[in-house]
This record gives C-alpha cells, sequence and structure tokens, in this order.
C-alpha cells in the first residue's frame, strides 16, 4: 500500500480512538483502553514514517 494512503488510513484510525474518549459514559478502564490503542496508532505511524524516510521518498 502506498505510504500515504497508508498513514492517512492509521491517522483516521486513531482519530475514531480519539473521538470516542469524548463520550462521558464511559468507564475508567474503556478510557486507559483508548489510551493504549491510541498510544499504539501513534508507535505504529511513527514506525510508517521512518520506514518510508529510510527507504526514501522514490520507493
Amino acid at each position: 500500500m502506498e505510504y500515504n494512503k497508508s498513514k492517512q488510513r492509521l491517522e483516521e484510525m486513531k482519530q475514531e480512538l480519539i473521538d470516542e474518549l469524548e463520550n462521558p459514559d464511559l468507564t475508567t478502564a474503556e478510557i486507559e483502553r483508548l489510551k493504549m490503542y491510541i498510544a499504539n496508532y501513534e508507535y505504529i505511524i511513527e514506525l510508517t514514517d521512518m520506514n518510508h524516510y529510510a527507504r526514501g521518498p522514490g520507493i
């Protein structure tokens, strides 16, 4: 999959989780789970960026 499409999809998925955090009915456990998932997406996005730039934008 192309880098830009991959990164955009990852950002969208992360944003969906951030939006879920706005639900006032979430339990503490649910909030912590969502925060963990968000952190995972941030890490995956960082790895995606590192992989893209390590190979070079033309690849």
